[in-house]
């Protein structure tokens, strides 16, 4: 994630692919990012898609 601001336009989306859940403290991390840095994060995991905009994810915080 951190290499994707750095390497990337301000405010352009992030898109992460991950073969493996996303645990409770990147769930929170990624809400973080997303809202700090005002960019969409889109996160696939083993079970679900989760699209991080200002703060809040799609699946309700259910992972």
């Amino acid at each position: 994630m951190a290499f994707g601001i750095i390497s990337t336009s301000p405010r352009s989306p992030i898109r992460i692919f991950k073969n493996l859940r996303v645990c409770g403290d990147c769930h929170n991390a990624a809400k973080f990012i997303s809202r700090i840095t005002e960019r969409d994060i889109i996160m696939r995991d083993s079970n679900r898609f989760h699209h991080f905009k200002c703060g809040i994810c799609s699946c309700g915080d259910y992972w």
